[in-house]
């Protein structure tokens, strides 16, 4: 398991790469991004104008918070008094005194930020900010009734603004730069001085490490991935988070980066959920990789089909042909350029790492391509039909999760991290997989695709076995002659009763695919029965399909038990046999398509 440290340098060395890209609207030091959802305009003498709606409609006309960047960094719930400065919500800004609390509560935190703005008016020397604080000498609580649309913009933050200027009045040069030599200054007074574990440089060491917000079911406020909250994690008699020595400006970058993976403008493209795992990638420089990784991990196959720009659709195609052939690297980006994956799960206050894994670009390609190989498995259904959609090629994740569990809340929580940690690194899958799948079979009696595949996929990697893709007659494993018999069976029983309440599958396949001595020679009595009810061509083409399995049988009989591995060849030469049944052959005679 790599070591926290190197995932910290990782997210630190990706800031500098987001930082430049204006798209992914990465703060400064210093600064945060924040829902701005109204916007105090004022004139020159501090006078009120209006209180505006700053939110922004969305593609479907939707208003929506504006994002913008702030003076500061997010207030944690808990933090007492805590005033920003020319931005904060309306109990802060207005004195808006909320129905849950108590008297008084609403004017004490405008006071503390009046305050706030006042003291440090002399040394910003401004004429907007001076506005500010003239406004907020001049403002009193009782006028909020005057100002209905307060009502309307929700919970979202607050901004100043002056009449006629675009700008609002905490982006003024002058503001900002006082700002960002204040928090240098209270920096170096106040810091405790160290050398940085992921830069090597003696600076001043941040006290909390920032908070990671985005990770699904962890505190929506943010979760902390470090954090030291009892003495005995505690050594060297350093307290809290200076037992993890990490500068105020690291600290800051690894927060900032990870943060825009999760949430940013650019989150669709950096993440997805793998059962309770949130998972982030990136690669050291922009790729064709990273575009689109989320959606063939989160969409499978049929990503492709539903993505509506033509240009990401052919990268999408690109990708998967190079993943199905194992190599055309070139195709997708500087190969040998770093690829990051890391996973995260809720831990109570924490966010815990699952897994983290870097290789290539290369390396990624190949080892998606060894796990398609390992998938590999003929398709029930390769066309739509009706509502029912074809079998992925390439299956996502959450798509082989599915057939493990009745309901997506019953997954074990630590499959998905385990089992996208077997995929991109090549090691073996998880065993629980392969177990979960058997369970469900005989719960429902399924043997469908993604099921069939997934049992191949464990035995070809994790226990060597040579599975075939398709139906393989000249197979003599018990196991899996026993599966090809069963479907044939049943498939002699449909042929000659049509649809029956509970056919031989829903009565006898769990315990034929468990026990077989015990089943078997029960349903071959009623088999006669059965394909003495077939035309004359079918009933010689099933039953000479019939004695060629049993006559690759061991003399000794059927086995007494199959341990799990068995059951799952089992299932796999039943799901073979039932889809040749099916199949259309180039050659087939009109008998033949009739007992199909």
């Amino acid at each position: 398991m790599p070591s926290l440290v190197m995932i910290l340098q990782a997210l630190n060395d990706l800031y500098s790469r987001l930082a430049a890209d204006p798209s992914y609207e990465i703060a400064p030091p210093g600064f945060s991004p924040q829902k701005i959802s109204f916007r105090i305009r004022i004139r020159p003498d501090g006078s009120l104008v209006q209180i505006e709606d700053a939110r922004t409609p969305d593609e479907k006309g939707k208003l929506q918070n504006t994002v913008m960047l702030v003076p500061g960094e997010a207030k944690p719930s808990g933090a007492g008094i805590n005033p920003g400065l020319l931005w904060d919500n309306q109990t802060y800004l207005l004195g808006r005194q909320p129905e849950d609390k108590a008297e008084g509560f609403g004017q004490a935190r405008f006071e503390a930020l009046r305050q706030r703005h006042l003291e440090v008016e002399k040394a910003i020397d401004d004429p907007a900010f001076s506005a500010v604080c003239r406004f907020l000498e001049g403002w009193s609580p009782e006028q909020l009734t005057d100002h209905p649309i307060l009502n309307d913009v929700g919970t979202g933050f607050g901004i100043f603004a002056l009449q006629g200027e675009k700008r609002p009045v905490h982006e003024v040069a002058r503001i900002k730069k006082w700002w960002t030599e204040s928090l240098a200054g209270a920096a170096s007074e106040e810091t405790e001085q160290g050398q940085c574990l992921l830069s090597g440089a003696v600076s001043p060491i941040a006290r909390l490490h920032p908070k990671i917000k985005g990770v699904t079911g962890a505190q929506s406020a943010g979760a902390s991935l470090v954090s030291f909250n009892a003495s005995a994690y505690e050594s060297y008699a350093k307290s809290q988070s200076y037992n993890a020595p990490v500068s105020e400006t690291a600290a800051f970058q690894y927060g900032t980066a990870l943060n825009s993976l999760l949430t940013g403008p650019h989150s669709d493209t950096h993440r997805i959920r793998i059962g309770d795992t949130t998972t982030v990638f990136w690669t050291d420089k922009p790729t064709i990789v990273e575009d689109i990784f989320a959606d063939i991990l989160g969409g499978g196959s049929q990503a492709a089909e539903e993505v509506q720009d033509v240009t990401k659709r052919q990268q999408i195609r690109r990708l998967l042909e190079a993943i199905r052939s194992g190599g055309r690297h070139q195709e997708l980006g500087e190969a040998q350029t770093a690829f990051y994956i890391l996973g995260l799960a809720p831990n109570a206050a924490r966010v815990s790492i699952r897994f983290f894994h870097r290789s290539t670009v290369a390396d990624l390609i190949d080892k998606l391509h060894g796990h398609h190989r390992c998938f590999e498995m003929v398709r029930q259904f390769t066309e739509q039909v009706g509502k029912r959609m074809p079998d992925p090629e390439f299956p996502a994740i959450w798509q082989i999760l599915r057939e493990t569990a009745r309901v997506a809340d019953e997954i074990p929580p630590l499959l998905g991290g385990s089992l996208a940690r077997a995929i991109i690194e090549g090691t073996p899958y998880p065993e629980g997989l392969f177990a979960a799948v058997i369970r469900r079979i005989h719960a429902d009696r399924t043997i469908n695709y993604l099921r069939a595949a997934t049992l191949k996929a464990v035995l070809v990697r994790n226990h060597k076995q040579t599975i075939p893709v398709m139906l393989d007659t000249a197979n003599t494993e018990p196991a899996y002659l026993l599966g090809r018999l069963f479907a044939a069976l049943e498939k002699t029983q449909e042929d000659a009763l049509g649809s029956v309440n509970a056919g031989l599958r829903d009565k006898y396949y769990s315990a034929a695919s468990a026990t077989p001595a015990s089943v078997f020679p029960r349903i071959l009595r009623t088999y006669p029965h059965h394909l003495s009810k077939l035309g004359e061509g079918a009933k010689i083409v099933r039953d000479r399909l019939v004695q060629d399995i049993l006559g690759n049988l061991d003399a000794s009989g059927f086995p007494n038990q199959f341990p799990l591995k068995k059951q799952g060849i089992f299932a796999i030469g039943y799901y073979h046999q039932r889809k040749d049944f099916f199949t259309k052959r180039e050659t087939t005679s009109e008998t033949e398509t009739t007992a199909a």
